[in-house]
This record gives structure tokens, sequence and C-alpha cells, in this order.
């Protein structure tokens, strides 16, 4: 290691000592640049004393640090031409007392930790989850389903049969397999024909794609009997009557 032989002026800055010490040492700007580690235009506002560039006084006396440490100059000597060119300056805001609650606000000493930020998505993803389940229990449960028409075991004289009742208006109805019409209220309806005798009535609704109600109803068509034929005694009378006439004539 060389040693620089430099006369020290307590009237100077720190910059021009700066500069000085780096040209004592035989070093450009650039070979300087390269051996701290600093660009070169930092290392020249340093020198000029040009702190406005600089946004933190901190990251200059980090700089300075450094570069006088390339420079095997005197770090405490130069960090005090420092200070002492900031209170000059005013750049150094009033010291306070050092005490915990002048330091440190009680806003610092809640930190989120990354395990906390993590259960940040859980409370949404529950609301989520529980919509969801809502929605496939809505699908999943089989329909209303009321059949307000025809009663159980009714006798028909005519051969069809009205059958209407209420459902959820989602819901798809059919009856022995015909499709009934759904209004918008949720009111159903259909007229099927019937055969003579009992006929068992299904009705079944269902949702697209979830589950299934079914109803039964039980009918009777029995149409209404022809009149009473005459009597045979005068039919037969009635027959002679007219067989006698027709022989006179």
């Amino acid at each position: 290691m060389s040693f620089v032989r430099k006369q020290i002026d307590a009237e100077r800055g720190f910059g021009v000592e700066l500069k000085e010490l780096r040209e004592l040492r035989g070093w450009s700007l650039d070979q300087l640049a390269h051996v701290s580690g600093i660009h070169k235009s930092t290392i020249q506002a340093l020198e000029e004393e040009n702190l406005e560039v600089f946004r933190d006084p901190l990251y200059v006396e980090r700089h300075l640090r450094s570069i006088v440490k390339a420079l095997d100059g005197r770090v405490g000597f130069f960090l005090h031409k420092y200070q002492v060119f900031l209170e000059e300056k005013g750049y150094l805001v009033e010291k306070k007392p050092l005490t915990f609650f002048a330091r440190i606000k009680r806003s610092a000493l809640f930190v989120p930790s990354k395990y906390f930020l993590l259960l940040l998505p859980v409370p949404l993803a529950m609301v989520l989850g529980f919509y969801v389940w809502r929605q496939a229990s809505y699908l999943a449960a089989p329909p209303r389903l009321e059949i307000l028409e025809p009663v159980d075991h009714l006798t028909l004289r005519e051969p069809f049969a009205t059958v209407s009742g209420i459902t959820d208006p989602t819901a798809l109805v059919s009856v022995n397999g015909t499709p009934a019409v759904v209004e918008a209220s949720g009111v159903y309806g259909i007229t099927i024909n019937i055969p003579r005798g009992m006929t068992k009535l299904v009705v079944i609704a269902k949702r697209r794609y979830g589950g299934i109600s079914e109803a039964t109803r039980y009918v009777t068509y029995e149409p209404e009997l022809a009149p009473a034929v005459l009597n045979t005694k005068n039919l037969q009378n009635a027959t002679s009557t007219q067989s006698a006439t027709s022989t006179l004539f």
C-alpha cells in the first residue's frame, strides 16, 4: 500500500479535500469509478459538493465512505467534514431526544407477516364457496310440485283429462311423458286423452340440471249409458199391428 502526504485544511470543504486526495493518488475520475464501483457522475458531484442531485444524505455518506476507502484516506476526517457541510447548508433536521416514542411510531409496531397476508384471501374464498354451495344445493334439490286438478280417483264422462298445478318457473313438467306448458308464475297445465276405464296420470317436474319431483293421480273414464231399450212386449204388439195394417192394404 502506497502512502500519500496531504496537507489538511480545516477551512476547506469535503469536496475539495476529496478531489485533492484523488489527484494526489494520480487517479482520474474514470479510474476511481472503476476501483470504487461508484459512477463517475456521482464522484464528480461529491467533489463539487453538489448534493442537490441526491435525495438522501445517508446515501451520500455511504458513497463518500466507499470513495475515501478506495483512496486510502481517513474516513473519519471526511465524514466530519461532510457533517459540518450538512449543518452549514441546513440539510440536517434538528435533533430530538432519542426516546422510544420519538424513534418509533405506534403504527410501525404492527408489521403483518407473510402468513397473515396469505390468510387474507381465506374469507373471500369462504364467501365464494358458500355461494357456490347454495347454488349447487338449489339446482340439486327437487322442484316444488303441486297438482290442483284433477283430484285423485275422479270419474270423468269425457275421454280427456285436464291436469294443472304449480311448480317452480324454471322446472320442466310432463304428464305421462307429454310436456306441459309452464308459465312464468309457475302455473302449468295440459289436457290429455285417456282411454275408457282407469288411467294413471304421472306428473313429473324436474330442473334442467337437478332433482326430480313426481306425483300421481288416478282417473276413470266412464261414458254415459245410452237411453233404456223399449219394453219387448210393447215392441212385439207394435210390430203385429204394423203387419196387419200392411195386409189390409
